[in-house]
């Protein structure tokens, strides 16, 4: 198996397929108040960067980063289509994001995530993220974690498979 990930427009088709699943799975898990809608068109106009991972030429995951505020970065939409789990497309993802992240000149990275995706979390902080209080309205809820990683300096990084 041969994971590729790369950047693509998150209002292109094959993104917003996998967003879509994601939200619906959320909705299996929560109550649609706690779901917070992703807001495409502030996203594209933060500069956000939105990767998928694809396994051959079939979509299976994507991740999203934007700006928080100076310095700090928020990932967004994590989210592998469920039979290509345990494959490591997550933390493929997490990692080249990172190193984007660390490129563009950002020294953090904060995460809110639910508290019943607990494979998410597992993965969050085996790969040194810290639980966090909330960092906005947005993530102080209920059913909210929240995590932070500060990012090493140097952006030339590489992350194998």
């Amino acid at each position: 198996m041969r994971l590729e990930v790369k950047s693509i427009p998150i209002r292109s088709q094959m993104a917003m397929s996998l967003v879509e699943e994601l939200e619906v799975e959320l909705r299996q898990h929560y109550p649609s108040h706690y779901i917070h809608e992703l807001d495409i068109p502030a996203f594209e106009a933060s500069g956000g960067i939105f990767l998928v991972c694809i396994n051959g030429d079939v979509p299976i995951g994507c991740l999203g980063l934007r700006p928080l505020k100076s310095g700090t970065a928020e990932l967004k939409r994590m989210f592998v289509r469920p039979d290509f789990r345990g494959l490591g497309a997550a933390k493929t993802m997490l990692l080249e994001m990172e190193r984007l992240a660390s490129a563009e000149g950002y020294q953090q990275i904060v995460l809110e995530t639910g508290n019943q995706q607990t494979t998410a979390i597992d993965l969050y902080q085996a790969n040194g993220y810290r639980s966090i209080a909330p960092y906005n309205k947005a993530s102080d809820g209920p059913a909210s974690v929240c995590f932070c990683k500060m990012l090493d300096s140097s952006p030339d990084t590489n992350i194998t498979t």
